[in-house]
Formats: C-alpha cells, structure tokens, sequence
C-alpha cells in the first residue's frame, strides 16, 4: 500500500483503489493488504492530517474507512461533505465504493437514509448472515453459504436507503451491509479489524460497554474468530478487485473499440 501520491506505473496497470482514513488508528489494516494481494493498489489519504483528497479520475474505486465521528459531524472533519458529495456520484455510477462502518453510515446519508444514536453500542463479534440479495451480490456472493461472525464497534445506526438492496443482516442493527445503484456498497460490520486494533479502540474510547460484556471478554471473542473473520475477509477483498478487474476490462475494451471505428 502507498500513501497519497505513491502511484505506480505497473503494465497492465493494476485497478487502483484510494482509501480515505478518517483518523489515527482507522487504517485499511490487513483488508489493504488483502487487495494488494488479490491484485490491486491501495493509496491511502488521510484529510485529518491536511492530506489533499485525489481527484476522481486518480483512481478506479473508493473505500471510505471508519472512525469515531457521526456521519454528519462536518464541523469536526471539515472534508466531510467532499466525502459524501462522492458517495453520492458513487451511488450515481460513476465508479464503485465499499464503505466500513463510517463510510457505510456516510454512504446512507448519500442515499438520504437516516441516522439514530443507539440507546447502546454493539461492540465485540455478532454473527451475521447474507440475505438472498447478498448471496447473488457480484462482490458479497462470495460469502454466500458461510458462517458470517463479524466484528462492530458503533453506536450510530443506520437505516436502508430507498432503493437499496440489503445484503447482510442480523443482530438488533439488521442493515449490516447494503447496495446502493449498481455499484456503491457499504457495511457496518468491519472486515477490516482484528484483536490488537479492537484492544486499541477500547483503550482509547469512553462508549460504555454492551451488557454482560468487558473489553477483556470483548478482544477474547475476536480473537477465537479470527481465522473464520480471515477467511471472510480475503473472500471479500478479493472478490472486490474481480469485480473491478473485470469492469476495468470491459471499459478497455470499448475503448478500443471507439478507437478502431
């Protein structure tokens, strides 16, 4: 993975993905390099530190990171709106996103769906599972038929846009991953994460605790479902770059269809 600017020059030029990060400690973790490993290139940006956001034509995807914040809290993180005004050119087609849990609240108030503050977070691992939607998705079909433990950490909550497609459910936040126009995905649950960087989050956040649980109980459940949490996540990771790749080389090849008229 690079930074803002590390472009490489590969031929074929590998699909190129920009990572926007929220805040210290919300990176891409180990789903970045999962993509990496399936075939693309990461470039991370991070506006919280005075990083510019790449312009659109500097990249074939998006991916809008987590974070402490509400969706909406502009005056906190002033790039904000520059964020959701291309979740919405996302939803509208001009290319794809997959957005975490911030980035998939974000994604929401794209679509104009709804916002509420959860009475409590949900923290720790859920068992999720793909709905009928989700199992024919051309990125989430992959997780089709398999045990979905999954790992949130939020206590905003968001509501289905009109129009979109519900992938993945479950818990008492049933909209856990969605679709929005043909192309712009955003989940609640974090693909991304693992035990060190749950362990961070709790030192570092003053949400109060789901009952029953303590954040010892809390790193201890991810960490016995970290190999199915693996799993999932590179299924996933990798099933995003094939769709890319395979939208990439269509694009191509009316390209050069164009050219040859």
């Amino acid at each position: 993975m690079g930074d803002n600017g590390g472009m490489s020059s590969d031929s074929p030029r590998r699909v190129r993905i920009l990572a926007i990060e929220h805040e210290r400690g919300t990176g891409p973790q180990r789903f970045g390099e999962w993509l990496v490993d399936a075939g693309a290139e990461v470039v991370v940006t991070r506006p919280y530190l005075g990083e510019a956001i790449p312009e659109r034509g500097s990249f074939d995807a998006l991916i809008v990171l987590g974070g402490s914040a509400g969706p909406t809290e502009d005056v906190e993180n002033p790039w904000f709106p520059e964020v959701r005004d291309l979740l919405r050119r996302s939803i509208g087609g001009e290319f794809p996103s997959l957005n975490i849990c911030l980035g998939g609240e974000m994604l929401a108030v794209a679509g104009d769906a709804p916002i509420t503050r959860r009475a409590h977070p949900q923290i720790g691992t859920y068992e999720l599972s793909a709905t009928s939607a989700g199992e024919s998705d051309s990125v989430f079909g992959s997780l089709a038929g398999r045990s979905l433990p999954s790992v949130l950490f939020h206590q905003e909550e968001m509501a289905l846009p009109t129009g979109a497609d519900l992938l993945v459910t479950g818990s008492d936040a049933p909209v856990q991953a969605f679709r929005l126009g043909e192309f712009a995905w955003g989940t609640q649950f974090h693909p991304e994460t693992d035990a060190t960087q749950i362990a961070r989050w709790l030192d570092g956040n003053d949400l109060s605790l789901p009952a029953g649980k303590t954040e010892a109980s809390i790193i201890a459940e991810v960490e016995a479902h970290d190999s199915a949490l693996v799993d999932n996540g590179r299924r996933l990771a990798r099933s995003f770059v094939e769709f890319l790749e395979s939208r990439h080389a269509v694009r191509n090849r009316s390209s050069v269809s164009r050219i040859s008229m």
